[in-house]
């Protein structure tokens, strides 16, 4: 799941941002009011979708783009005149004002370009998956659907890919 990180220089707008992205589904991992404050909620989970102010007390959302580069994708909120100052050129830009519609369909744009990004999975990683899977709808007598998420928890909670939890799982019992 894509990690959403809201950075905007108050807590008061972190705090409406992230109320109307969790009325549309959404849950924010982190709220940033500083650009190292999102440096180190970047640092615990890798990548993620930055949701910021134009500027923010100690950098522009165009000097943390640049920095970040590749490890998040950023939606920046501010008024036109800002906006047009960001030269990073993968920088998405919503103007204010703006809705919670609107709010969530460049967010769900992101998370969408997000997933476009994430390696697939070969045909050996899908055959290992889904053998892990029969593996532990034998062993604990679960559905497919029960065993796919087993499988995706146990992800989860080592940290890796499903394909390398499959793995792990195969590994342990044979």
């Amino acid at each position: 799941m894509v990690k959403l990180i809201v950075a905007f220089p108050d807590d008061d707008h972190c705090a409406r941002i992230s109320s109307a992205l969790e009325d549309a589904g959404f849950s924010a991992f982190r709220l940033c009011t500083s650009g190292s404050g999102v440096k180190r909620a970047l640092n615990q989970c890798h990548d993620g979708i930055v949701i910021c102010a134009a500027r923010l007390p100690d950098c522009t959302a165009d000097e943390l783009a640049w920095d970040l580069h590749d490890r998040a994708m950023m939606l920046v909120v501010g008024r036109p005149q800002q906006l047009e100052l960001c030269e990073y050129p993968q920088l998405f830009r919503l103007p204010v004002p703006f809705s919670k519609g609107e709010l969530t369909s460049a967010v769900r744009m992101l998370i969408q370009f997000y997933q476009m990004k994430l390696p697939k999975r070969d045909s050996e990683e899908k055959q290992r998956i889904a053998l892990a899977k029969e593996k532990l709808m034998q062993m604990e007598k679960m559905t497919e659907p029960e065993a796919h998420h087993a499988l995706q928890q146990l992800a989860m909670s080592r940290g890796m890919r499903m394909a390398d939890a499959a793995r792990s799982l195969l590994e342990q019992y044979p």
